[in-house]
């Protein structure tokens, strides 16, 4: 241990933060919003809304609209299927480094995290404009 705090890295210096940490933590928030609150928008959106009869169908999609337009529920779609964008590119990301990409890793950053950021900006913008 060296004498100016933990040692942790090569020659004895101070360990440099990763951020690694962050992205599981994101991974792991990403993962519970997925398995709880994916399943349920699959099931409302692809089920329950175009069941019945037409007009009964087109009233309750208006309903939904109308509730996706309200601000608390537009926070909670991006919220949800932003943390599950994130989830995904870190799982990709990591996928492809148990494949042989360790030497990559830096590399696969942008594509997975800012595939997953460029998604979230889009959703923000297609939420702003209902």
């Amino acid at each position: 241990m060296s004498a100016g705090g933990v040692s942790g890295g090569r020659g004895g210096r101070p360990a440099r933060p990763s951020g690694e940490a962050f992205w599981w933590a994101v991974f792991s928030a990403g993962g519970v919003m997925a398995a709880l609150f994916v399943p349920a928008f699959v099931i409302v959106t692809g089920f329950l809304l175009p069941s019945g009869d037409a007009a009964v169908a087109a009233e309750r999609s208006a309903q939904f609209a109308a509730a996706a337009g309200w601000w608390p529920v537009k926070l909670v779609l991006l919220g949800v299927v932003s943390l599950s964008l994130f989830h995904c590119g870190h799982r990709i990301r990591h996928t492809l480094m148990d494949l042989g990409m360790r030497g990559a890793s830096g590399l696969l950053k942008l594509p997975c995290y800012g595939g997953a950021l460029a998604g979230s900006v889009w959703l923000g913008w297609v939420l702003w404009g209902i």
